[in-house]
C-alpha cells in the first residue's frame, strides 16, 4: 500500500499535527510506503530553526520518502502556499508514485484546493481541530485582539472566509479520524454532515519516555544558578487559546505560598511570549521565569523528566500530546478539564483537573501537588500507566491500518 501523507507540520519545528504524522509514518509497518509531502521550513518567526539543517530521516524507516513542495516561514500564511503546492504538486505525485490513499488533517486543510482536481484517489482526514473550535477557545480566553498572538488575530481577521471554505472541505466524500470522542461529538453537532467518523487516539512510543532516558540536555537551557530549583513547567505555542495568561497570573500566589526561592516556571514553545514578559515583570516575579523557545523533541523529554509537574491550563484541546508525553515520563499534569482532556486524565488518579480561565484553580492545584510527595507519586506511576494501556502504538496502529484499507474498499465499491 502506498500513503501520500500531507504534512503541513514536519520537523524540525511542529505542533500537535506535526507530532502526530511524524509519529505515524515512523510506526506504520515497512511493508506501507509512505510519501510525506511537506513544506520546508526555514525558521520560526525570529527563532533560527531551519529544517534545511535537520535530516528527518534519521529518525524514519526507508519506507518513508519525503516530498518538500514549498517554503514556510510562519505559523499561518504558509497554509495557503502549501495548498496551492499540494493543487500542482499532488496529481504527479499520486501518478507517479502509484498512490493508493492519501491522508489530509485539519483544520489546515491542504488539500482544499485538490477540490479542484479529480484525482479518484481516497481520501482520509484527521480532524485535529477546526476553524471554528478554534475560534471558540480563543474567544473563551477573553483577550483583547492585540494581546493575541499572530495566527489567531489572522484567523480573527479572515475568519469569514475561512469558515466558508471549511463548510465545503467538510462535505467532501471520505473517511475522517479524530483523536477524542469530544471533538467526534463536537463536530457532529456544528457540522452535522452525515460522514463516517472514527475516534482513534494519539499514540506515543512509550519506551522514548522510561526514566533510563534521562540525560544532561539541560545544560544549555538552563542558567547554572537556576538548576537547583524545581521546576514548573508549560510546553506549547504561546497561544491565548493555550491558556498561557492563567498559568502567568496564577504565578503570584503560587510563590507566596511556596516560597520566591525554590520555584522555576519555564515556558517552551514557540511564539511571541513579550506581552507575558511584560505581565511578569509588572507583577515583579519575571526573575522566577525562563523562557526557551522552541526546542527539539529530545530536549523537551529532558525537561519534562526534570519538571516536578506540567501545567496545561488551555481553554481548547483535543488529544493534547503535552499531556501523553508528560504522563509517560511519570511527570504528574494539571491540565483544564475541557475538550478531549478528560479521556486521558482521572481526575486525582492519574492526573489533576482543574477549572479552566481560572488562576485561583491552577495555583491551588499545583501547590497541592508540589507540597504532596506521596500524591505526586501516585499520579506519576498511574499517568505512565495510563498511556501504556490506552494511548500506545502498540494499543491503536492497527485501527490506522484499519482504516486505509475501508477507504480502499470503499473507493472501488463506488
Amino acid at each position: 500500500m502506498n500513503i501520500c501523507m500531507l504534512a503541513p507540520e514536519f520537523p524540525p519545528v511542529w505542533g500537535g499535527v506535526g507530532t502526530y504524522v511524524f509519529e505515524l509514518v515512523r510506526h506504520l509497518p515497512k511493508d506501507v510506503d509512505v510519501h510525506v509531502v511537506t513544506p520546508i521550513r526555514e525558521g520560526f518567526g525570529k527563532q533560527e530553526v531551519s529544517a534545511l539543517a535537520y535530516d528527518p530521516l534519521d529518525y524514519l524507516g526507508s519506507n518513508v520518502h519525503l516530498h518538500f513542495v514549498c517554503r514556510a516561514t510562519d505559523s499561518f500564511f504558509y497554509n495557503a502556499r502549501f495548498q496551492y503546492a499540494c493543487l500542482k504538486q499532488i496529481p504527479m505525485i499520486v501518478k507517479e508514485e502509484g498512490i493508493d490513499v492519501i491522508h489530509s488533517h485539519a483544520a489546515q486543510m491542504p488539500d482544499l484546493l485538490l477540490m479542484l482536481r479529480k484525482l479518484d484517489k481516497p481520501f482520509v482526514t484527521t480532524i485535529h481541530t477546526t476553524i471554528k473550535s478554534q475560534r471558540m477557545g480563543t474567544k473563551a480566553s477573553n483577550l483583547n485582539f492585540h494581546e493575541m498572538e499572530k495566527s489567531e488575530k489572522a484567523t480573527y481577521s479572515l475568519y469569514p472566509v475561512l469558515r466558508f471554505a471549511e463548510e465545503l472541505y467538510f462535505r467532501q466524500r471520505r473517511l475522517y479520524v479524530t483523536p477524542s470522542h469530544w471533538m467526534k461529538r463536537w463536530f457532529e453537532d456544528n457540522f452535522r454532515i452525515a460522514v463516517s467518523l472514527k475516534v482513534i487516539p494519539n499514540c506515543i512510543d512509550v519506551d522514548e519516555y522510561g526514566a533510563d532516558k534521562r540525560g544532561f540536555l539541560l545544560e544549555t537551557i538552563i542558567p547554572r544558578d537556576l538548576r537547583d530549583k524545581k521546576i514548573v513547567l508549560y510546553v506549547g505555542r504561546m497561544l491565548a487559546m493555550k491558556g498561557v495568561d492563567v498559568l502567568v497570573k496564577a504565578i503570584p500566589e503560587i510563590l507566596k505560598r511556596m516560597g520566591s526561592d525554590e520555584l522555576l516556571f519555564v515556558f517552551s514553545g514557540p511564539g511571541d511570549c513579550s506581552r507575558f514578559r511584560k505581565r511578569l515583570e509588572e507583577m515583579n516575579v519575571k526573575s522566577h521565569c525562563l523562557f526557551t523557545g522552541p526546542l527539539p523533541k529530545e530536549t523537551i523529554i529532558q525537561l519534562v523528566m526534570r519538571s516536578e509537574l506540567v501545567a496545561v491550563p488551555s481553554y481548547y484541546e483535543n488529544c493534547p500530546y503535552v499531556v501523553l508525553e508528560s504522563m509517560a515520563c511519570g511527570t504528574p499534569v494539571v491540565a483544564s478539564n475541557v475538550g478531549g482532556i478528560p479521556e486521558i486524565i482521572t481526575n486525582n488518579y492519574d492526573g489533576i483537573l482543574v477549572e479552566s480561565g481560572s488562576p485561583s484553580a491552577l495555583a491551588n492545584a499545583i501547590v497541592r501537588l508540589l507540597t504532596n510527595r506521596s500524591l505526586r507519586g501516585l499520579i506519576s506511576q498511574r499517568g505512565r500507566a495510563t498511556i501504556i494501556k490506552r494511548f500506545s502504538w502498540k494499543a491503536n496502529l492497527a485501527e490506522y491500518l484499519n482504516i486505509y484499507f475501508e477507504a480502499l474498499k470503499s473507493a472501488r465499491d463506488r
